[in-house]
């Protein structure tokens, strides 16, 4: 299980998300003030390939970051996601090693994608 308490820092500067629920396989944290809101949720589940029956373990996380409207700005909405899959029988250790590999390679990339490179 993970703390109850998780750090992310962005631009600098270290914001402290308290987990508010954990339930089967999966944690929600938060953070929240008077100008912005954090919200990262953890989520962990079996599904299937329609097409070829194939099971998969599912790990899921996804950050939501909103900066509320002022009266002379509007709400601003960021979100972020990944997703881990591996069939039944796959290696962890080894998924650990793809998702590290493309870890580096987004942050390399992440600049371009945003500027809309293709």
């Amino acid at each position: 299980m993970f703390a109850n308490t998780l750090t992310i820092t962005i631009n600098a500067v270290a914001y402290v998300l308290t987990r508010v629920n954990q339930d089967n396989y999966g944690s929600t944290y938060i953070k929240k003030d008077a100008t912005q809101s954090m919200t990262l949720q953890f989520r962990n589940n079996t599904e299937n390939e329609a097409k070829t029956g194939v099971s998969f373990d599912r790990h899921n996380m996804f950050f939501e970051h909103i900066v509320y409207a002022t009266p002379t700005t509007v709400e601003k909405k960021y979100t972020v996601s990944t997703v881990y899959r591996q069939s039944f029988g796959s290696d962890a250790t080894w998924l650990g090693q793809v998702v590290a590999g493309f870890q580096t390679l987004e942050t390399a990339q992440k600049d371009g994608l945003i500027g809309w490179e293709s």
